[in-house]
């Protein structure tokens, strides 16, 4: 039946015989007929065809932006809203069009305007980066405000956001708490920052017990930021017991997602036996890792390590190398250590460059 009407020139049937031919229903799976009837439907109005082949082109390999671009225009243009949004995001990207950020910002807000609330999180999110226009602000809070209040937590968690930077509504930490609490109850980058609302009491009263509990929640559901801080936590016995073996292994879940900080942590217990058997060749290690991603206090660490040969590897050129990298970075500790091997080392003018860094 989809090939008589698709043959009569139905753009929906069009649609439907061309999705069939490429997803493998009907007779059998047959792409290029399938793209070949859904570019009919396309041209004859169908504006789910249009995205349909747009999305093709950005998921082929290699992906095609710019014939991408052409279709989500068409689709957008005669009002699809993810269309919309997808057209925005190669302006955003400069995939397949000049990158234009204000352009993009104009086809979020179509999108979000239309009720499309991926694209509503999106057009937020680059309005409190300072792009679009001084009206868009007040409109933020509105989208969410209206998804929140139907249930939907994504939309609560953002909410929330907006009372606590105060986008598009008086700043508000008690509202902001009170929204991201609703959210926590599902997501869990709203679970990650209700336990900092309570680790810090804005919004609601500080309740190390409750804000331990709602880490150690995203810490579950993933989240690597939350890991980091439970595991902190639990080093620290803040809010609870002191385990520093089960920090230990939160910080090697979120080092093994490239947490830097993690993997900094990870080091300073091998350094000091804590939680984990003193090795000071493991602790180099961790902290060599956790230095080549641009940590300031690893990068001081491994400068000590190597300069004085603790890991058993005595490299004070490289050593130096790290410590000069930490103080670029603002660790003031590596200074110290940079004058202290330079002493060692009789050099003075090294001395004075410590001196000169110091001063600047």
């Amino acid at each position: 039946l989809y090939q008589l009407a698709a043959e009569k020139g139905l753009p929906s049937a069009q649609f439907r015989l061309g999705s069939a031919l490429i997803d493998g229903g009907l007779a059998g799976q047959d792409i290029a007929a399938g793209e070949a009837w859904m570019r009919r439907a396309a041209l004859a109005g169908n504006i789910e065809a249009a995205y349909r082949l747009g999305d093709r082109h950005v998921k082929s390999s290699p992906p095609d932006y710019a014939d991408a671009a052409t279709w989500y225009r068409r689709a957008a243009n005669a009002g699809h809203q993810a269309a919309a949004r997808a057209l925005a995001s190669l302006y955003l990207s400069g995939n397949g069009v000049a990158r234009d950020v204000e352009e993009g910002a104009r086809w979020l807000r179509t999108s979000a305007n239309a009720g499309n609330q991926q694209a509503q999180v999106d057009f937020a999110n680059l309005v409190i980066e300072g792009a679009g226009e001084p009206g868009d602000r007040a409109s933020i809070a509105g989208w969410f405000e209206a998804t929140a209040s139907s249930g939907d937590l994504i939309a609560a968690f953002n909410l929330g956001l907006c009372f606590a930077e105060g986008v598009g509504v008086r700043k508000d930490e008690e509202q902001a708490a009170r929204w991201v609490r609703r959210a926590a109850e599902g997501v869990a980058d709203a679970q990650y920052a209700y336990a900092r609302m309570l680790q810090d009491g804005r919004g609601v009263a500080a309740d190390l017990k409750q804000a331990r509990c709602w880490f150690e929640r995203a810490a579950n559901a993933g989240m690597v930021d939350a890991q980091v801080a439970f595991a902190e936590m639990l080093l620290n016995g803040r809010g609870g017991a002191c385990l520093p073996q089960a920090a230990a292994q939160w910080f090697k879940r979120a080092a093994a997602a490239g947490h830097a900080g993690a993997m900094f942590a990870i080091g300073a217990q091998y350094a000091n036996g804590q939680g984990l058997s003193f090795d000071p060749v493991a602790a180099q290690k961790w902290f060599a890792a956790a230095a080549e991603r641009g940590h300031g206090y690893a990068q001081l660490m491994l400068g000590g390590y190597l300069c004085n040969g603790r890991a058993g590897e005595h490299n004070p050129v490289a050593g130096r190398l790290w410590l000069e990298r930490a103080f670029a970075q603002g660790v003031q500790e590596a200074a110290n250590e940079l004058s202290y091997f330079a002493s060692k080392a009789g050099s003075a003018g090294a001395i004075g460059l410590v001196e000169e860094l110091r001063s600047v």
